[in-house]
């Protein structure tokens, strides 16, 4: 069956609307993607779905696809990798040589601790991308004239922080619920023990701050501003699906698919956007073919090659692990791919080192 993708219209100026893309796509991948998360985990509770089931999937469909995305940014594009290419390489090199050694060298010494700082530089990822979807609804509504104080901005961020930290931190009262159990291995993820006086003082915080932020909304609403809705459902998403792996669900491999699923989902939207507008961009000034493969299909509407890619990408990378469960060096792919992505993230949507990320974003003409 062949699938293409409907021309994205690139208007001279970022369009009058509170939303990244529209309300029906912003819905889709930026907030309504919780539900993608609250079905999986439907499944392990009613049973159809095993811890191990559940992470299969989100690496499949979701985790591995999100870390093709950045390579069409950046690996797989001639531009950035002239210009980062030696960086690139020699990261990649670093986290081989680094995360193969300890496996070698140290696999129940220094190799556990590399693991568990890995868990917790991922969760910090997931984390950062709520900023810059944050910003973006907040530009929008300042082109609109509903613009964020700067104070109302950064108790935001810090509420982003608090909703997505807090059930974490309300996990560390109990070791069981950072252990890992899986193919008959227990693996723990090293933690504070909070004390109960601490993680009550902690789960009272974020209580009263999801109050504190739905009070807000309703008396700034009754005031006659505008525009809230779009930032207002990335808050409860946030909200909702970090509350749901943190405070609900107690197998820790199906709370790590379950936060990193929905982070996956809402990067996938964003860079199919980003793409998108790029390739329609690169048609209208008639850039040269060939300088970005991926970018090329879609600028020939060609999504079937694409997504073929992603899907291959994930069963080179994810398949040693599954057939290889007892053998730690099997890790290595997808432990690599993984932080080396963290790494690569975190460059390509700095705007001052990508000029054009604006454009291909439309924040500008």
């Amino acid at each position: 069956m062949a699938v293409s993708v409907e021309p994205l219209v690139v208007s001279a100026a970022p369009p009058p609307t509170p939303w990244i893309v529209s309300r029906t796509y912003d819905l889709s991948f930026f907030s309504g993607s919780v539900a993608v998360p609250i079905a999986l985990w439907a499944a392990f509770a009613h049973g159809f779905l095993t811890g191990i089931g559940v992470y299969a999937v989100f690496q499949l469909a979701f985790n591995m696809p999100h870390n093709v995305q950045t390579w069409t940014m950046s690996v797989l594009d001639h531009d950035d990798r002239k210009t980062n290419g030696r960086r690139y390489l020699l990261a990649f090199l670093v986290l081989a040589v680094f995360l193969g050694g300890t496996m070698l060298l140290s696999p129940k010494g220094v190799y556990p601790w590399v693991r568990d700082a890995i868990v917790y530089w991922g969760y910090y990822h997931l984390v950062r991308q709520h900023y810059g979807f944050q910003r973006l609804y907040e530009r929008r509504m300042a082109v609109l004239g509903s613009k964020a104080s700067p104070l109302e901005s950064k108790l935001y961020a810090r509420y982003l922080d608090l909703v997505s930290y807090a059930p974490l931190l309300i996990r560390f009262r109990d070791p069981n619920l950072m252990t890992i159990r899986a193919a008959g291995r227990s693996i723990h993820i090293w933690h504070p023990l909070l004390p109960e006086f601490a993680w009550k003082a902690v789960a009272l915080v974020y209580g009263a701050s999801i109050f504190a932020a739905v009070v807000h909304h309703v008396v700034a609403a009754a005031r006659g501003r505008t525009y809230l809705l779009p930032r207002a459902t990335l808050l409860a998403s946030v909200t909702l699906a970090f509350g749901l792996a943190g405070l609900v669900i107690d197998d820790i491999i199906v709370a790590i698919a379950i936060v990193t699923s929905f982070h996956n989902i809402q990067y996938l939207g964003l860079v199919l956007f980003h793409n998108r507008t790029r390739a329609q961009i690169s048609n209208r000034e008639a850039l040269p073919l060939g300088r970005n493969l991926p970018l090329d299909w879609l600028r020939a509407g060609r999504v079937l090659p694409y997504a073929l890619m992603t899907f291959v990408y994930g069963l080179v990378v994810f398949v040693p692990r599954i057939g290889l469960r007892d053998v730690l060096f099997a890790e290595l792919p997808i432990t690599l791919v993984v932080t080396f992505h963290y790494y690569v993230d975190a460059r390509i949507w700095k705007f001052n080192h990508y000029p054009n990320l604006s454009r291909y974003l439309r924040l500008r003409a």
